[in-house]
């Protein structure tokens, strides 16, 4: 009578002990998850640019050349006719999203990671900018991160895009720090650097954004549309259309048909995943973010 007491309390005991080495597990696990959030939410505050509202031109505007005529710098259908924008004011994350930045999420909602089956190579480590997400998955972080921040965070429209990688309408051929593709200097040298590189790499355009010209390609919330001659203000085209493409922007194969000029757009299938569409999120409020977290 007496062993089997005992027996049944050394088997009470371990289920206890179990017990509380799962509980301690999970605890420790939520507590490093929600740790992980709160420096992705610190990280993205630092990140934003003001980029304060105005009017420009949208489309490709072209430029004169040293004999006086007219020249376009992409010269496609799709980015004509040239029409005028008005914007309000918002802010936009300097960088791409990162596979690191990615991660958060999708371990914190239960999401499957981004690229696991090829998350060894070199340019999907966790500073490298993300992408292999769909449109929903894209739409679906920067939603989740504006809620964890407290700001209507969303993809930016094909004209918030546009603007501020033309730091705010400047007629340039390329997002970079003085308009120009001068590879190895302050774009990736494909001859170098075959694949993307970690976020940051090259100096930013003078509004303060890097990468948007050269690196992966950026989902818009756009459907895909036609430009049209009339005036608008924020103009936004995100009506449900079942199967309609999304805009995306900021083409970057380097040395690919019809070059990385920021102009260029390309329609993709809401569900496409093997693209190389990335990320960059937008606040849609007026005045310039606080760059900490609220106590």
């Amino acid at each position: 009578m007496m062993n089997l007491l005992n027996k049944k309390t050394i088997s009470i005991t371990v289920v206890v002990s179990v017990l509380v080495a799962s509980v301690g597990y999970f605890a420790n696990d939520s507590y490093e998850k929600y740790q992980a959030v709160q420096l992705l939410k610190a990280r993205t505050l630092q990140q934003m640019v003001f980029v304060e509202g105005g009017t420009f031109m949208m489309g490709d505007v072209g430029y004169i050349d040293e004999n006086g005529d007219k020249q376009f710098f992409a010269p496609s259908p799709k980015v004509f006719p040239v029409h005028q924008v008005t914007l309000t004011s918002y802010s936009m994350n300097s960088l791409e999203t990162t596979f690191g930045d990615y991660d958060v999420f999708t371990n914190y909602v239960g999401k499957d990671m981004v690229a696991k089956g090829s998350r060894d190579r070199a340019h999907k480590q966790p500073e490298y900018p993300a992408w292999g997400m769909n449109w929903y998955d894209a739409r679906e972080y920067c939603q989740w991160l504006g809620q964890e921040i407290g700001y209507a965070m969303d993809l930016p429209t094909e004209a918030q895009w546009e603007y501020a990688a033309r730091s705010r309408g400047l007629a340039v051929a390329y997002a970079t720090n003085n308009g120009k593709d001068e590879r190895g200097i302050n774009i990736r040298n494909p001859s170098e650097n075959k694949f993307e590189m970690p976020v940051g790499s090259w100096p930013p355009n003078p509004l303060g954004m890097y990468d948007m010209t050269g690196s992966v390609n950026e989902w818009t919330v756009d459907n895909a549309h036609s430009y049209t001659e009339e005036a608008k203000t924020d103009p936004i085209f995100d009506e449900y259309i079942a199967k309609r493409p999304k805009v995306t922007r900021g083409f970057g194969i380097i040395g690919a048909s019809g070059g990385i000029k920021l102009y260029k757009r390309i329609m993709f299938s809401p569900e496409n995943t093997g693209a190389g569409n990335g990320i960059r999120c937008v606040v849609n409020h007026p005045e310039p973010l606080p760059k900490q977290l609220k106590d």
